[in-house]
């Protein structure tokens, strides 16, 4: 058995239960214990469920199911469309939670319902890493009323799966509000009698060819042979023996930290989007944060970059270098919006990511609308001093930045027609 540098279980996985139904539970106290589900176009029988809730989810209604399939499984279920604006909301308040127990740097947001986070610096101030994160997952359903799996580990790969392991017998549905520690010494007893499908990073496909080389379970992959593994996956293969031997060295990093002369942020969601204004708002949301972290940086960007990631996990980039540098937070979300219009219409995207580059100190606005432009910049910083002391969800952006999307896209087919 291979020695771990750090043996102690101090890397946890907050992972939001049946996230996008939940969040609709839990501002409208009415649909709390009915089957929900939560379809791309609930006007479409073909429309496909984005999120049921565990209450759909018992009568067999799986995500990505047709919503015909899924209303003649439950035809009792109250289908509602997604509201981005409310997941990418609550996402930022259950993250802030997480904030008050370990410091940004060490908290990773994988999407809007999963967040790593590395509590080994907090055990002085706030108890061990276990009496943390069952504080957590506490204050997120009081506060919140969203419930999440918790798994702790001493690594991420096996923090994920503890997140995941708590499952109904008969059905296979993941339990709501489960708390799972896999310690090291317990990689042989509860890690690799599991499929070789539980183990992160492995899908159907990898799954199938692992099966065509007698690979059932994590604790056969364990046990291949590693030229072999390599041979037939090459460096993936590589990192899946040693995953599934309980190494992975990867550490919480933030996705939004500045690094390169460049400040990023991306975010992953569960399900695919293609309609246009909810990219909109996964866009603002992201402008928000990046807007935030160039002012705080005290600098301004020349170039935008927008990333977007196609559901057969396919990367694209858009970039413009603006005329002149900016830290306006309205201006990042104006253009990197132009950007988002040149993803092919109608395409899913599974993540979209934006990049604020060739950053500038101690440059002035030079715009004819010099002091509108000041107004704004003083105003983006008025809101960054009342967010870092209150919370950010003390004030939001989303009425006047959907209002202005909605405009540009009216703009975009105006001009389209002349």
């Amino acid at each position: 058995m291979p020695e771990h540098k750090a043996k102690d279980c101090d890397i946890v996985l907050f992972d939001a239960n049946s996230y996008y139904a939940s969040c609709h539970q839990a501002v409208n106290p009415e649909l709390q214990g009915k089957p929900l589900l939560v379809a791309g176009d609930p006007r479409n029988r073909t429309g496909i469920i984005l999120t049921a809730s565990y209450e759909a989810r018992f009568y067999g209604v799986k995500t990505a199911m047709p919503l015909f399939q899924a209303l003649k499984l439950c035809p009792e279920a109250v289908v509602l469309s997604p509201d981005f604006r409310l997941y990418l909301d609550l996402s930022r308040k259950m993250w802030e939670i997480v904030e008050r127990y370990t410091d940004e740097d060490h908290i990773e947001v994988v999407s809007v319902d999963e967040c790593f986070a590395d509590f080994r610096g907090s055990h002085l101030l706030f108890g061990s890493t276990e009496e943390i994160a069952r504080r957590v997952q506490k204050e997120i359903l009081e506060e919140l009323g969203l419930g999440v799996s918790v798994g702790v580990s001493y690594c991420k790969i096996f923090a994920k799966l503890a997140s995941d392991y708590q499952r109904d017998p008969k059905t296979r549905v993941k339990l709501p509000r489960s708390f799972t520690v896999i310690a090291p010494g317990e990689l042989e007893s509860k890690v690799w009698p599991l499929g070789v499908g539980e183990l992160s990073g492995i899908g159907r496909q990898t799954e199938k060819q692992l099966a065509d080389l007698g690979i059932r379970t994590i604790g056969d992959l364990a046990q291949a042979s590693p030229q072999a593994l390599r041979k037939g996956f090459g460096v993936y293969g590589a990192k899946l023996y040693a995953w599934a031997n309980g190494r992975d060295e990867r550490p919480v990093t933030p996705e939004d930290q500045a690094k390169d002369h460049s400040i990023g942020r991306s975010i992953t969601l569960p399900q695919d989007i293609t309609d246009p204004e909810q990219g909109a708002e996964v866009l603002l949301f992201l402008a928000d944060s990046v807007g935030r972290k160039v002012r705080r940086e005290d600098t301004k960007a020349q170039t935008l970059t927008v990333q977007v990631k196609d559901a057969e996990f396919k990367t694209r980039t858009y970039s413009t270098t603006l005329f002149e540098p900016t830290d306006s937070t309205d201006v990042i979300y104006r253009e990197s919006l132009k950007l988002l219009a040149k993803w092919p219409q109608g395409k899913p995207i599974r993540l979209l990511g934006l990049t604020a580059s060739r950053l500038q100190k101690g440059i002035e606005q030079l715009s004819l609308f010099q002091e509108e432009s000041e107004e704004q910049t003083e105003l983006d910083r008025t809101v960054d001093e009342l967010r870092d002391k209150y919370g950010s969800g003390i004030l939001m952006r989303g009425t006047q930045y959907l209002s202005l999307s909605r405009k540009l896209a009216g703009r975009s087919t105006k001009d389209k027609r002349e």
